[in-house]
């Protein structure tokens, strides 16, 4: 899947499986820009 935000701009592509390896959602997050604390306040 491609996630898209617009405003700031960003693309992250992501799989569509049941689990993501450690790595992958590491550059998942880094790729959105975000830190791993960034993306743990979100996902709460």
């Amino acid at each position: 899947m491609i996630l898209r935000r617009d405003n700031p701009y960003a693309r992250v592509i992501v799989p569509d499986h049941k689990q993501v390896r450690v790595g992958t959602l590491r550059r998942i997050i880094a790729d959105a820009g975000l830190s791993i604390e960034q993306f743990l306040q979100l996902f709460r």
